[in-house]
């Protein structure tokens, strides 16, 4: 069963930003065969690296409209965003230092901070978006 199910409740309604969300939820569902078939080190670490590449192009492109919008919210997204990136940071050191391993504990950190994050904060971002006309 996959880890995460991409569904209506993920969309924010701001094409470019779901389709990114769409492809994380994907890299979040490979990680997780990865890990449950025992790739750890062969399969795991490139998706790992490439989760968190998509996820940096990802949170820079929201926050370029952030800025370019002039959205109310942006210090408090962008102080999230900022989170996420240093626990993602610390665990890929921690993991090409071989004293982490991807695990369904770390699997289901990213599926609830994603879900978590879109459902919150991005639809928040998406509604005044198109509330204000600015997509």
């Amino acid at each position: 069963m996959a880890l995460m199910n991409w569904s209506g409740q993920l969309r924010i309604g701001i094409g470019d930003f779901d389709k990114e969300h769409r492809e994380i939820v994907d890299a979040l569902n490979a990680l997780q065969t990865a890990v449950e078939s025992g790739n750890q080190q062969s399969v795991t670490g490139p998706l790992l690296l490439k989760l968190a590449g998509d996820t940096v192009a990802h949170f820079k492109a929201e926050e370029e409209m952030m800025d370019s919008a002039k959205y109310p919210g942006m210090a408090i997204h962008r102080m999230k965003h900022q989170h996420l990136l240093e626990q993602l940071s610390a665990f890929l050191t921690r993991y090409t230092r071989n004293s982490a391993r991807m695990d369904t504990h770390s699997l289901n950190f990213l599926r609830d901070w994603v879900t978590t994050h879109i459902q919150s904060e991005d639809m928040n971002f998406g509604l005044w978006l198109n509330e204000h006309g600015k997509r």
